[in-house]
């Protein structure tokens, strides 16, 4: 039997996303000169960058992913507000430290800004949309994309060595299994 831990959606501030990387967004506005700010984006490898188109979903989920080697950031272009689930790093060396289920946090997305993950940080594959259509985000991502994942219902860990590139390395983990998320208002 699977069991479900229910996630409250909270606001995407600079405060709750912290612990999990960095909000762009340009904070000194002033009306007589243009101000340029360097964002955090780091990567190894080459840079890609991408479009994705996110239809409206469920609210349901039971994998998240972490990436090594990039600052995955994302910028929403259009669409519907939506939701990205994140965990904190834990360590990268080993891939059994995979986040408690109830540290698993739902923050809606503020539109008028940008936002990357710090290297290691666990997240939701999918933004979660909240209303029909859907919704296109730009993604900054690496090539290549070393990446972990965790499947929370059948306790598979699956080691990437690059995203969509490579075979991953399948492990079971030991104690995580009958377990699903549901993103609640």
């Amino acid at each position: 039997m699977t069991k479900i831990h229910r996630i409250k959606i909270e606001p995407m501030t600079e405060d709750s996303f912290a612990p999990f990387g960095d909000l762009w967004d340009a904070r000194e506005r002033p009306a007589d000169h243009r101000v340029i700010k360097r964002t955090g984006y780091t990567y190894a490898g080459t840079t890609t960058v991408s479009v994705i188109w996110q239809p409206e979903g469920g609210m349901t989920f039971n994998e998240i992913e972490r990436h090594f080697g990039v600052t995955q950031s994302f910028v929403q272009i259009s669409g519907a507000p939506a939701v990205v689930c994140v965990a904190p790093p834990s360590a990268t060396e080993d891939p059994a430290d995979v986040p408690d289920p109830a540290q698993i946090r739902a923050l809606r997305i503020d539109p008028a800004k940008g936002y990357a993950f710090r290297r290691g940080t666990w997240h939701s594959l999918n933004r979660h949309i909240l209303a029909p259509p859907g919704a296109v985000f730009l993604i900054l991502n690496s090539d290549p994309n070393p990446t972990q994942m965790i499947n929370y219902e059948t306790g598979g860990l699956s080691i990437y060595r690059d995203l969509g590139n490579s075979e991953p390395e399948r492990r079971k983990h030991e104690r995580l299994s009958g377990i699903s998320f549901e993103i609640v208002p």
